[in-house]
C-alpha cells in the first residue's frame, strides 16, 4: 500500500516582474512603418486584452508589449484593446482605463509604445457589445484578407469568462454571448469569416465551447487546461507571420502551439530569462530548455481546423447514441478514470472536464462491444481530421486535444435545471443543439429515451447556422419530474467496522487499520486524518492522501487503480502520524495537502492546498489553490473568479508582500447533530520574494480520528472512522 509519509522540497513562487529589452533581443522582424487606415493589408490580427483583473494584468500588458517587438508592418496589422485594472499592476504610469491601439515596433517591455487611438475610459469588457465595437472597429479602419481575433482572459470551458467587474459587478462573457458577438460583427462588417479565433484563456477547447464559434471562424486555438500566466508566444507567431504574411490561419494556428511556453521570449531570450528567475527566487543559470520544460508541465493547445467540426460533432452524436447501447458501469468507469482537467465547480467534486478522446478510449476498453469500438472508431478519425496541432504536458499524458462536460448526478442537477445559475443548455445552446451528447447525459442518469436524429447539424454550418436562433435550443437539460440516479448501476458499497493494530501510538511509530469492503464500482480509496480541537470542539483535518491498490492500471500515461476481490477482502493500511507546514521564510503554518491526481506511485501524485491569495497592492483577495508535484515541490497557484474554488481562474505569479491565508477544514456539529465539514482561516503566510517550503513533522500528541474513505465510480461515498491516541515518545 501506499505509505502515508511524502519527501518534501522547496516551493517555487512567481512573483510578477518586469524588464527591458532591447529591440536586438527579438531581431525576427525589420522595423516598418506603421498601416494607414483603409489600406487592406494581408492580415488584420485583434487583440481583445481584458487585463481588468488583479491576477492578469501585468500579465497580459507583456503580452502586448511581446507583439511591440514585432510590430505591424506593410502586410500584418495588429491592433489591441487592453483594458486595464485599477489598483494592482502599477506599470507603464499605472494607467486604468481601456485603450485601443496600433501596435508598432518597440523593444521596451515595461512601456507601451505603440501609437494609441483612442482612451476609451472606462469599459465593461465583459459586455458582448464592446467586443463588437472593438472587432467592427478594427474590421473596418484596418481591412486585411484575412482576420485573426484572439480573446484574452480567464477562460471556464462552456461557462465561458472574461470577467470584469468594472464598471459592472460580476460582468462576463458566456458562449452564446460570444457566439452571437461574432455574428454581429462579421454581420456589420460583411466578412464571410474570421481566419483564426484564439482564446488566450484557460479551459476553452471544449466541444460545447468551440461549437458556439464554429460557424464564424475556419480555424481556432485553445486550451483544454489552465495556461501559465506567460500565456502565448506572441513574439514568436507573430514574427513569423510578419515574415511569411502568406501562410493560411491553418498556418497560425499550428505556430501558435509549436511556439507555446518554450519559445517565449522570456524563457529563450537569456537576458529575459536571467531576469524572470532572479524576481522568482531561483537559480539564474537555469537553462531555455530546462525552464521551458519546467513550466510546460502542465500545459495543453490546440490548433483545430473548425472546417472539419461538423463531421467530427456527427461521429460524436453516433458515440453517444451507441453508448445507450452498452453498461452503464462501464461508462461511470471511464467518467472516474479519464484524464481530467481543472474544473470551475466546487472542489469536492470531481472535474467534469474530461478529455474526449482518452474517455472514449476507455469506455470502449471497459464496455467491450463491438458496436462502441466501431462508433469509436469513427470518432477518432473524425477527431484527427479536426485537430491540425496539439501540444500536452508529461502531466496531462491523456490529453488529446478536445474535451466534454460529463458531471457526476449531482453537479448534473446543479447546471441543468431551470433554477441553475449556470446552465448548461442556456449557456451553450449552440452545441446542445447541434449534438446528442446533452440527451445523453439525460439517458445516463435519468433513462430517458431521446431522438438519434434529433441532432441539428446545420447549427454549425458557416451560413445556415449564423441565422438559427439559440434560444430554441436552450430548454434545460432536466425537467421537474426528472428522477437523477444512474439507473443499471450497482452503488451498494460496504465496509466492516475498522480494526486497529494500536489504539495507542507515539509519533514516530505506525499502526495498521483493516477493514473489508464490498462493492462492484469501487472508485477512488483514501485515508483521512483528523486531530480533535477540545477549545472549539471540532475536529481539524490534517491529512488525506489516496490509497494505492497492489497495482495500478494505465491508458495513455493516465495511472487509475485496480482493485481486486482479494484487495476487498482483507484490506490493510498502514499509518504514521504525520503533518506538513507552509514556511514563507518568516512564519511557519500548518496545511492540509489534498490528493487530486492519482499516480503510478506516491511520487507520481499531485495535491493542493486551498488559501485564500490577497494582493498587497489592491487589497483584493481570491479563492487560490497551491498545487505540488508527489514530492510536495511547488508548481503553481490558480486564483478564481468566484468562491470556494469556483468560477473562471488563472494562474497567479506572486509578488512580494502578497499573502496566502491557508484554509482549514474542520469537523463540527449542526444544529441536528450531523458532522459537516466547514472552511475557516487559518494562518496567513507573505510571499517574501522567496520560494516557500514545505516541511514534514510529527504529528501533535493528542486524539485522532483515522477514516478509510471508499467512493465508488459516482462519487458516492462510504466511510468507517476509528479513533487513536497519539502520545509523547
Amino acid at each position: 500500500m501506499q505509505p502515508g509519509a511524502r519527501l518534501l522540497k522547496s516551493l517555487l513562487t512567481r512573483p510578477i516582474f518586469l524588464f527591458t529589452i532591447i529591440l536586438s533581443l527579438c531581431p525576427t522582424v525589420p522595423a516598418h512603418a506603421a498601416p494607414s487606415p483603409a489600406t487592406e493589408r494581408e492580415w488584420l490580427v485583434m487583440l481583445y486584452q481584458n487585463a481588468d483583473d488583479p491576477i492578469l494584468e501585468g500579465d497580459i500588458f507583456i503580452d502586448l508589449n511581446e507583439a511591440e517587438l514585432v510590430g505591424s508592418s506593410d502586410a500584418v496589422t495588429i491592433v489591441s484593446q487592453l483594458d486595464r485594472y485599477d489598483g494592482e499592476f502599477d506599470g507603464d504610469g499605472d494607467w486604468t482605463s481601456a485603450k485601443r491601439f496600433l501596435v508598432t515596433q518597440d523593444g521596451d517591455l515595461n512601456a507601451i509604445g505603440s501609437k494609441m487611438v483612442k482612451d476609451l475610459g472606462e469599459v465593461d469588457s465583459g459586455s458582448p457589445n464592446t467586443l463588437v465595437d472593438f472587432a467592427v472597429w478594427a474590421m473596418t479602419t484596418y481591412p486585411a484578407r484575412k482576420y485573426a481575433l484572439i480573446l484574452s482572459d480567464h477562460g471556464a470551458g462552456w461557462v465561458g469568462g472574461w470577467n470584469d467587474d468594472a464598471p459592472k459587478a460580476e460582468s462576463s462573457l458566456t458562449i452564446n454571448e460570444i457566439d452571437q458577438a461574432l455574428a454581429a460583427i462579421l454581420s456589420r462588417t460583411k466578412v464571410a469569416q474570421f481566419e483564426l479565433l484564439g482564446f488566450d484563456a484557460c479551459l476553452m477547447s471544449e466541444v460545447e465551447a468551440l461549437a458556439g464559434v464554429a460557424p464564424y471562424a475556419r480555424y481556432a486555438v485553445a486550451s483544454q487546461e489552465t495556461e501559465p500566466a506567460l500565456g502565448w508566444a506572441y513574439a514568436k507567431f507573430l514574427g513569423g507571420l510578419n515574415a511569411n504574411p502568406r501562410q493560411s490561419g491553418a498556418d497560425l494556428a499550428k505556430s501558435i502551439v509549436k511556439s507555446y511556453i518554450v519559445n517565449d521570449i522570456r524563457i529563450v531570450d537569456d537576458k529575459a530569462r536571467r531576469a524572470f528567475l532572479q524576481e522568482t527566487g531561483e537559480e539564474t543559470t537555469v537553462t531555455a530548455k530546462a525552464l521551458g520544460a519546467t513550466m510546460s508541465e502542465d500545459v495543453t493547445l490546440t490548433a483545430i481546423n473548425l472546417t472539419k467540426f461538423a463531421p467530427l460533432m456527427a461521429a460524436l452524436n453516433e458515440f453517444a447514441y451507441t453508448l445507450t447501447m452498452v453498461d452503464p458501469a462501464a461508462i461511470a468507469k471511464a467518467r472516474t478514470y479519464a484524464q481530467s482537467f481543472e474544473t470551475v465547480f466546487a472542489e469536492e467534486e470531481p472535474s467534469p472536464y474530461l478529455d474526449l478522446g482518452h474517455f472514449a478510449t476507455l469506455v470502449t476498453k471497459f464496455a467491450n462491444s463491438p458496436k462502441l469500438t466501431a462508433a469509436n472508431k469513427k470518432l477518432q478519425s473524425a477527431y484527427k481530421a479536426a485537430i491540425l496541432a496539439e501540444v500536452n504536458g508529461p502531466a496531462r499524458p491523456g490529453a488529446s486535444g478536445f474535451s466534454i462536460f460529463f458531471p457526476t448526478p449531482d453537479l448534473l442537477v446543479e447546471v441543468g435545471t431551470a433554477a441553475s445559475e449556470q446552465s448548461y443548455t442556456a449557456y451553450a445552446s449552440r452545441f446542445a443543439g447541434a449534438s446528442l451528447w446533452d440527451d445523453f447525459l439525460a439517458f445516463h442518469y435519468t433513462n430517458r429515451d431521446f431522438d438519434p436524429d434529433g441532432a441539428v447539424l446545420d447549427l454549425l454550418n458557416p451560413q445556415r447556422g449564423r441565422k438559427a436562433l439559440l434560444r430554441n435550443y436552450a430548454a434545460p437539460l432536466l425537467t421537474d419530474e426528472d428522477l437523477v440516479s444512474t439507473p443499471g448501476i450497482d452503488t451498494e458499497l460496504t465496509m466492516t467496522p475498522l480494526e486497529v493494530s494500536e489504539e495507542e501510538i507515539t509519533a514516530g511509530d505506525t499502526l495498521l487499520l483493516g477493514t473489508q469492503i464490498s462493492g462492484e464500482n469501487v472508485g477512488y480509496i483514501y485515508i483521512e486524518v483528523t486531530r480533535y480541537d477540545e477549545e472549539n470542539d471540532v475536529y481539524i483535518l490534517e491529512d488525506m492522501d489516496f490509497i494505492a491498490s497492489e497495482e495500478s492500471a494505465v491508458q495513455d500515461g493516465v495511472y487509475y487503480p485496480l482493485w481486486t476481490q482479494e484487495d476487498m477482502d482483507d484490506f490493510v493500511y498502514e499509518w504514521s502520524p504525520t503533518v506538513y507546514a507552509l514556511d514563507d521564510g518568516k512564519t511557519e503554518a500548518f496545511a492540509l495537502f489534498e490528493p487530486s491526481v492519482y499516480g503510478k506511485t506516491e511520487h507520481d501524485t499531485e495535491y493542493t492546498v486551498r488559501g485564500i491569495y490577497t494582493f498587497a497592492d489592491s487589497d483584493q483577495a481570491r479563492y487560490a489553490l497551491m498545487s505540488f508535484d508527489g514530492d510536495l515541490t511547488y508548481k503553481n497557484i490558480f486564483g478564481y473568479v468566484g468562491a470556494n474554488g469556483t468560477g473562471a481562474l488563472r494562474e497567479i505569479r506572486p509578488r512580494k508582500g502578497d499573502t496566502f491565508t491557508i484554509l482549514e477544514q474542520w469537523y463540527e456539529q449542526d444544529k441536528t447533530g450531523e458532522w459537516i465539514i466547514t472552511e475557516h482561516e487559518g494562518d496567513t503566510l507573505t510571499f517574501q520574494g522567496k520560494p516557500f517550503t514545505a516541511t514534514a513533522y510529527e504529528s501533535y500528541p493528542g486524539e485522532y480520528s483515522l477514516g478509510i474513505i471508499v467512493n465508488d465510480i459516482l462519487d458516492n461515498s462510504i466511510a468507517e472512522y476509528v479513533t487513536v491516541q497519539v502520545v509523547e515518545q
